[in-house]
């Protein structure tokens, strides 16, 4: 027998050899478990349970829960394609707009009347509740496997596993790797879309697609970059370290941002009636080095910056909203003073001396104890805040002094054709090694605290992005190889037992593809400085 204990501390025995399907047919609502954790490891419906320990659900509308369900339809919507179109092979590129968005892999792209074919493909997969099958072999096999399939893409990317075993899915008789475990079969999507956008398609569970241009050039930019550069996937970027190009790469890289800095400062100097340059992006985006190195090339250009923190615009404590559980919800705009913020920058604008605040965390109230500030004609305000595109945080300002800038993490590099690295893990990655190492902040408690830095992140953040004059990416291709170097021991560190293990993992599995980087090649000046340390910018 087999003895589980549930997060409650309750147990149950079941015989040995138990599938979790099994168990969850025994539940309320079987359709809602997607999977079980035991002992910290996740796992499929169709695992048999033969060990006891520490047991619980993984439910379809929790991060693994949603993560296997875009897994899943990922496999079926490349399943579909393979028994169309004879065999021809797809390029999941990067998330957009609620959904993923990729191309055939072939020179012309992808039409309408092709998709509604994949989509009536994958209806009748759905229908017929096509099962998937996972069978472990051999990491040498595996290998062998998809080379003679002609997917060296996937066969490079097992070659990086320092574990012995892969697992391979099965779908109508196509198989695929993938990072991560799997629905069990194709009945388990009970809703997405699939359409044309651009060149190529849109696939989502949603049920509308909303088009971010501005979001979707960045990103076209960065793919195209890495065609150039011969870096897309995580084993070119290892070939390339082992060739002794990691100095080079960086090189390359950091004069990119560079290059990009110089254009968006360029264009805010040709631009005399700007008088505020106002900057948002999501967590670990990079935003304070990004603000200073722009303050520094507007310096250069005769534009005088100031910078200035919306933080300090925050209410008193105790008069800033709460959430449901009586904590105080500083992701909120409301949390800002936006009146005062308004009249001070209007002030400002227009040439009046304003005394600004200054916002006193440890008391949790906004002092005034600054000389009067006046704005001189060569001079520029550089607000840095999370509201900073939201509209109505500078509603009362005139459009034509104004800039507004978003910057975020945006990768291109995918594991494989099939496997992309979300914007998300290089956010958190990054986060969870600068706040260890300067903000006294362990691993467990920056992932604890990750959900609900998200979730403000898509209320207050990501509405406004399309809104932006000039969207910046600070992502590089050589920093995960730097940043495996701080954390992954870190990771290692995180105990089986912790609420955080399951996260933790995933990440340390997903930093053991990537050869190491040594953290001293990292110019001063550089972005990543920020989160790895020996920043010029540091206070």
């Amino acid at each position: 027998m087999v003895k589980l204990r549930f997060p409650d501390q309750t147990e149950i025995e079941i015989p040995n050899g138990t599938t979790i399907a099994q168990l969850a047919a025994e539940q309320e609502n079987p359709r809602a478990l997607a999977g079980g954790i035991l002992n910290g490891k996740v796992h499929d419906l169709n695992y048999r349970l033969n060990k006891s320990g520490a047991f619980e659900w993984i439910t379809r509308g929790s991060l693994i829960g949603q993560m296997m369900t875009e897994r899943t339809l990922s496999f079926l919507f490349i399943t579909a394609v393979r028994l169309c179109f004879d065999g021809l092979d797809v390029l999941i590129e990067h998330s957009l707009a609620g959904g993923l968005y990729g191309t055939l892999i072939r020179k012309e792209p992808v039409t309408s009347a092709e998709l509604e074919q994949v989509e009536a493909k994958m209806r009748d997969m759905i229908a017929k509740k096509e099962p998937i099958h996972r069978r472990v072999v051999s990491k040498a096999e595996a290998v062998a496997h998809f080379e003679a399939l002609g997917m060296p893409d996937k066969a490079s990317l097992l070659r990086q596993r320092t574990s012995a075993k892969c697992s391979i899915y099965t779908c109508a008789g196509v198989d695929d790797y993938f990072y991560g475990v799997m629905l069990p079969d194709a009945s388990w999507i009970d809703q997405f879309t699939l359409r044309k956008v651009h060149q190529g398609f849109w696939l989502s569970t949603e049920k509308e697609f909303i088009d971010q241009p501005k979001l979707f050039e960045v990103y076209r930019q960065f793919e195209r970059r890495g065609q150039e550069t011969g870096i897309s996937m995580v084993s070119q970027l290892n070939e390339k370290i082992r060739e002794g190009c990691l100095p080079q790469m960086i090189k390359d890289n950091e004069n990119r941002v560079a290059r990009d800095l110089d254009a968006l400062a360029d264009q805010i100097a040709a631009r005399p009636e700007l008088k505020i340059v106002l900057i948002a992006g999501p967590s670990s985006a990079g935003k304070t080095t990004f603000s200073r190195r722009l303050a520094f090339a507007l310096h250069e250009r005769g534009r005088n910056p100031i910078a200035i923190s919306m933080d300090d615009f925050f209410l008193n404590r105790e008069d800033s909203p709460r959430l449901p559980d009586g904590t105080h919800d500083y992701e909120n705009i409301e949390c800002l003073d936006l009146k005062l913020f308004n009249t001070s920058m209007e002030a400002l604008i227009s040439g009046q001396p304003v005394v600004l605040p200054t916002y006193d965390f440890k008391l949790g109230e906004k002092r005034f104890v600054r000389d009067p500030l006046t704005l001189k004609p060569d001079q520029i305000l550089i607000l840095e805040g999370l509201h900073a595109l939201n509209p109505r945080s500078s509603e009362k300002i005139a459009e034509a002094a104004k800039f507004r800038v978003y910057i975020n993490a945006l990768t291109h590099l995918n594991l494989d054709r099939h496997n992309r690295i979300t914007t998300t893990d290089y956010r958190l990655i990054r986060r969870m090694t600068r706040d260890y190492q300067f903000r006294g902040r362990s691993v467990q408690s920056t992932l604890d605290g990750w959900e609900q830095v998200k979730a403000g992140e898509d209320r207050y953040i990501y509405p406004y992005q399309e809104q932006a004059d000039f969207l910046f990416n600070t992502s590089m291709d050589y920093e995960l190889p730097i940043l495996k170097t701080i954390l992954a021991p870190l990771l290692d560190q995180v105990p089986v037992a912790a609420p955080e293990y399951i996260e933790a993992n995933r990440i340390r599995r997903l930093l053991a593809y990537f050869d190491g980087g040594d953290p001293a090649l990292v110019p001063h000046d550089s972005i990543l400085a920020e989160f790895i340390g020996g920043s010029v910018f540091e206070e």
